[in-house]
């Protein structure tokens, strides 16, 4: 039986792992200390090529300030307590006030590790820092540009179709506890939450594939997944404010469904729950509640007509989502699941 590795321990692991197996080899080759450069090399591994060359351009000003601002402290007030706390502190000063965000936690870690290893050659450790830095910084990011490219064609496609049974079943939740007179609900707002994020996170990794396709190619199957995974998110993050404008209700509202409000109510759901295919844009249910909602006093019935309205969006909205979606695309090999891609 063959095992895929980065199935158990993760591209990024490995990555890391053999980034400062490199880092340490060329270090002790070159009679440098390597400590410096492997915490450098642990530290700058990111998900995707892209934001390793973006943030190497930043991360290797800001350990020249590190080294620099480590240096000059010793020099000045010798190696105790105040000068640790002094060097991290107006490293990360400096950093954020010259914009290097991206490099504050390798500059600060640079700098507090340096003052106990200089002792009395500044120059010399200076530059022997300096050059250890560059070493773990350049080889890590060489490693995340040529070794194990990520693949989250396979994660976001995952998260849509789970979130999409999650979003349905909070929706008719939402639906019956209105039915019931329960404006307000922790259960379906936690809910709402924790479904939430996982779009959030399907949205990152969407971010980090594209980021990634500026520097390996991808062919024409891996983009029409990937503009098919963006539409469907795009689709999903419209039908979940909606969902949300159903949840977050007022406090205190004070409204009762009808006996026919119900019905009309209880009939979407019953469509919901069926076969897709058969999904039409209007039914009696939808055409019913229009008809309803013009009957009904705009002033003493605000709040009613907003949940009518918020229903026949929803419900439309999923009904030509689910026209005018192509068939599900087979995904590009490599692209399975992969729990430590991030």
């Amino acid at each position: 039986m063959k095992y895929d590795i980065r199935k158990i321990i993760g591209p990024r692991i490995i990555k890391t792992g053999l980034s400062t197996f490199l880092t340490a080899l060329i270090c002790i080759m070159l009679d440098l200390t390597p400590i410096f450069a492997v915490i450098t090399a642990i530290v700058t591994i990111e998900p995707t090529a892209y934001a390793s060359l973006k943030k190497a351009y930043v991360r290797f000003p800001a350990s020249i300030i590190g080294a620099f601002i480590a240096v000059v402290s010793l020099y000045l007030f010798g190696e105790n307590a105040f000068t640790y706390s002094l060097a991290a502190t107006l490293t990360i000063l400096v950093t954020y006030r010259l914009n290097l965000h991206a490099g504050v936690l390798v500059a600060a870690i640079t700098a507090v590790a340096m003052v106990p290893s200089v002792h009395d050659a500044y120059i010399f450790n200076f530059l022997s820092r300096l050059a250890t830095t560059t070493i773990g910084l350049a080889t890590s990011t060489l490693i995340n540009f040529l070794i194990l490219p990520p693949k989250y064609a396979g994660q976001i496609e995952a998260i849509t179709q789970t979130t999409t049974q999650q979003t349905h079943q909070l929706l008719v939740q939402r639906l019956r506890e209105m039915m019931a007179g329960k404006y307000e609900s922790d259960k379906s707002e936690k809910a709402y939450t924790k479904v939430q994020s996982s779009i959030s996170n399907a949205e990152q990794l969407l971010k980090y594939q594209q980021d990634e396709y500026r520097y390996h190619k991808s062919n024409r199957e891996e983009m029409r997944l990937m503009n098919r995974l963006e539409r469907e998110l795009q689709f999903k993050k419209l039908y979940f404010t909606h969902l949300g404008n159903l949840i977050y209700l007022p406090e205190n509202i004070s409204m009762k469904f009808s006996g026919q409000e119900k019905a009309a109510i209880e009939e979407i759901i019953r469509h919901l729950d069926g076969d897709p295919d058969e999904l039409t844009m209007t039914n009696s249910a939808v055409r019913f509640i229009r008809r309803h909602i013009r009957d009904l006093d705009e002033e003493a019935d605000a709040f009613k007509i907003h949940i009518l309205y918020e229903i026949i969006i929803i419900y439309q909205m999923i009904v030509q989502h689910h026209k005018s979606s192509s068939k599900p695309q087979k995904l590009p090999p490599g692209s399975k699941t992969d729990p430590d891609a991030t």
